[in-house]
């Protein structure tokens, strides 16, 4: 018999195993992992009802909060494309991304929805433009989608070779590049991490890392896997960022250069984090050699 290789299994895996704990923090709110799961069912759920069917692209334009995390299961457990799209880019930009996918949904964080707003009239193919916070006119909202879901998941037939997520390039000379990322890539860049990475249930992760980036360098899934604690952070401060280290127990997180440097230039503050012992992954683009030597 052959199992799909697929992250979702890594979702049922902690659900059973680690089911009555603390899985995801944002802010003040904290999820058990069947209670995240729980939620993840829900959205699935009401995303079915809606009308999203197996292969259809639900897009999200939002920071690192609970309901982005959902996203990263909630959407594929339908076996439909979920297309992360970085917050950071102009209304034009996220129209040429929403309208390039073909996303039928699109889920936006508050901070984002008046750019999104601007470019509405130019995506014919979006059925659905869903707030993920704060109500905004025209648009559905996210918590009572889910709050007013049954949770019964019709879940279809997904093959490893389903495609997963398309994760687009930025900030090169071009259009924006969709990189399509299937089921077997997830779990197996996943397993791959876990091989070098030893994490624990014991961990806990803090999200210095943007989820749309690469998927979060797969650690969307990969703290999943291993039954160890999410710890949203919605914008990146030095001082926060040490003040969760110290009230969450933070043990790794992930994050680039120049975040590294931000925090470095923070020391001031460090006292706050105390002893607690952080593990850093960092990754960054590969200067030229002009650039080097100039």
């Amino acid at each position: 018999m052959e199992t799909p290789l697929s992250p979702l299994e890594f979702m049922r895996r902690s659900r059973r195993l680690y089911g009555d704990r603390v899985g995801v923090v944002d802010g003040v709110r904290r999820w058990t992992y069947d209670a995240f799961f729980d939620r993840c069912d829900r959205w699935s759920s009401a995303l079915q009802a809606l009308g999203v069917r197996k292969g259809d692209r639900v897009a999200y334009i939002a920071p690192n909060t609970h309901a982005q995390l959902e996203s990263f299961y909630a959407v594929p457990q339908i076996g439909a494309v979920l297309v992360p799209i970085n917050y950071r880019l102009v209304a034009a930009e996220f129209r040429y991304v929403i309208g390039h996918s073909g996303a039928t949904v699109v889920c936006v964080d508050g901070d984002y929805a008046d750019a999104v707003d601007a470019v509405r009239q130019d995506l014919p193919g979006v059925r659905h433009f869903v707030a993920l916070n704060r109500a905004h006119d025209g648009w559905l909202d996210y918590e009572t989608l889910v709050s007013s879901s049954t949770g019964g998941v019709r879940q279809p037939s997904i093959d490893e070779r389903d495609l997963l997520t398309i994760n687009y390039t930025s900030g090169t000379t071009s259009r924006p590049k969709g990189v399509m990322i299937t089921h077997r890539n997830a779990w197996m860049n996943s397993i791959g991490v876990l091989a070098h990475v030893h994490m624990s249930p014991a961990d806990r992760y803090l999200w210095t890392l943007p989820m749309f980036h690469a998927n979060g360098w797969t650690f969307t899934w990969t703290v999943t896997a291993v039954g160890a604690r999410h710890v949203c952070l919605r914008k990146v401060d030095p001082a926060e960022v040490f003040r969760l280290v110290a009230a969450e127990g933070v043990t790794w997180l992930c994050a680039a250069p120049t975040v590294l440097i931000a925090l470095a230039g923070a020391a001031g503050t460090c006292a706050a984090a105390g002893a607690q012992r952080v593990q850093v992954i960092t990754a960054g683009p590969a200067r030229s050699r002009h650039a080097a030597t100039s």
